[in-house]
């Protein structure tokens, strides 16, 4: 995908975060590609009201401008950039430090999901122990990890090197860190934004826009 690819193959931090104009172009371009039209005719194209499926009416019909249903395409990879961020953050502090509580979505559910309780996230929210805490600042790089992998970070940019691949660094520009530090504190604790520059200078080292992260703490 090419937003992927533009998070993926950023070469400056403001990139990871591409601006409507590039999502704007990039969704167009596949567009005329997938229509076999100019990119001229698919915008007038998406601009046009078609008859497709809503939500709302739950089933049903409704005149809807086209281009709405292409720009799901990014709250989709959002939604699942997050909940990989934070379902790793989570695992491995629960791993780490035993928070977080298993339970199942709903009644009859079989699956099982870890959850962290308003007072935990209160306590990782505290001093932003989430990422200034040894436990928090590990959890952390391994929701970093697990976003690199999602997006099919190159293998440059998790390196395991030591006897049995025991250590572990993770290289990437400040921006990629500061999109997964985000995700977890917004969406999973109480949907605050807390990064302290002031912690982050204490753990991370940067050069020229590139963070190396060693993971042996």
């Amino acid at each position: 995908m090419a937003l992927v690819e533009e998070i993926r193959g950023a070469t400056s931090s403001a990139a990871v975060y591409p601006v409507t104009g590039t999502v704007n172009a990039h969704l167009l371009r596949v567009a005329a590609r997938v229509m076999k039209v100019s990119e001229a005719d698919a915008a007038q194209k998406l601009q046009q009201k078609m008859m497709l499926p809503v939500r709302k009416p739950a089933k049903g019909m409704a005149m809807v401008v086209a281009y709405q249903y292409i720009k799901r395409v990014v709250s989709h990879l959002n939604t699942s950039m997050t909940s990989v961020a934070v379902a790793a953050f989570v695992r491995h502090l629960h791993t780490l430090k035993g928070m977080g509580t298993w339970s199942s979505p709903s009644a009859s559910s079989t699956r099982r999901v870890l959850k962290l309780s308003a007072e935990e996230c209160t306590e990782l929210l505290h001093g932003n122990s989430f990422i200034s805490d040894a436990y928090g600042r590990l959890a952390i790089l391994e929701a970093l990890t697990k976003v690199i992998e999602e997006i099919d970070g190159t293998p440059q940019m998790v390196a395991w090197s030591g006897p049995n691949k025991a250590s572990r660094i993770i290289r990437c520009l400040f921006g990629h860190f500061a999109n997964v530090t985000f995700r977890v504190s917004s969406y999973r604790l109480a949907h605050a934004v807390v990064f302290s520059t002031r912690a982050a200078s204490r753990i991370l080292w940067c050069k020229y826009g590139i963070l190396w992260f060693p993971c042996t703490w």
